[in-house]
């Protein structure tokens, strides 16, 4: 049985930090009232309490998803942390005591209130990494290859084996506006970095002109006669345009008056 308590968890924001929270409320026996990243917390009426980060309880706990819950249930928590998903580390504490208790059975209990949710996170994540797969658009830097996104996930660690796979021989890095990181590979080493800003250099005259094929291409092969902004805006969501060289035009015409998809939050609450 646990209590609830009238504290905050605070943490360094990282997966190993969140993992030692995890461990202190299931060895005081408490469920915090939340748990909230220390460069993000406010001030609340609540107590707040520090976690430190102890990688040894981290591996305990990480260690005891697959082998007390399963291996499936180890897999959505990952996912999980890395969404948008608002309130998602007392959410997932939530999901683990309840694993503790249910066992194997804990992911199939997909209309469940503590499981509903995170399932709903995960596929929200996947399907923006699945979507970040097709629209990423490199540009050429002296023969490196890079570009940013602005995702609402943290969608990096779910991209790189696609591109480390499809872009072996390359030098690559995607920048994440919205994270503040980076994928970087380079002599065929993945490195995923903490990264504020990035400036990249002005287009040299070839990328420019690679540029110009690829939109020219991009509007030859469109069906006037079939143009349908709606569907459109279905098959490739606007929020994703800003990162698309061949969509410079639509943001600035008539197009960029449509509304944009539904946040994660908003889907959820709807």
């Amino acid at each position: 049985m646990y209590d609830a308590a009238d504290v905050t968890y605070l943490y360094d924001g990282s997966m190993e930090g969140f993992l030692c929270c995890v461990y202190e409320s299931v060895y005081s026996h408490t469920v915090p009232a939340d748990i909230l990243p220390e460069d993000t917390a406010q001030p609340t009426l609540f107590r707040q309490r520090s976690i430190g980060t102890d990688a040894e309880r981290a591996e305990r706990v990480w260690a005891s998803i697959p082998r007390r819950i399963s291996p499936e249930a180890a897999q959505l928590v990952w996912c999980v942390f890395f969404s948008c998903m608002p309130g998602k580390e007392l959410a997932l504490l939530r999901f683990l005591l309840l694993g503790y208790r249910r066992g194997r059975q804990t992911t199939e209990l997909v209309s469940h209130r503590l499981v509903q949710p995170l399932l709903a996170a995960r596929q929200n994540l996947m399907n923006e990494a699945h979507l970040f797969k097709e629209f990423i658009r490199f540009s050429d830097y002296d023969g490196v290859l890079a570009t940013t996104i602005t995702p609402q996930n943290f969608v990096l660690p779910f991209l790189t084996e696609h591109f480390c796979s499809r872009l072996k021989t390359e030098d690559f890095l995607i920048f994440d506006r919205t994270h503040h990181a980076a994928a970087v590979y380079e002599n065929r080493r993945l490195r995923l970095i903490a990264l504020d800003d990035l400036e990249l250099p002005p287009a040299t005259a070839e990328e420019q002109r690679f540029r110009t094929l690829w939109k020219q291409f991009y509007n030859t092969i469109a069906i006037e006669a079939r143009e349908n902004p709606r569907c459109r805006m279905a098959h490739c969501p606007k929020r994703y345009w800003e990162n698309m060289l061949e969509m410079e035009q639509a943001l600035r015409g008539p197009l960029s008056q449509l509304p944009a998809e539904k946040s994660f939050g908003k889907a959820v609450r709807e």
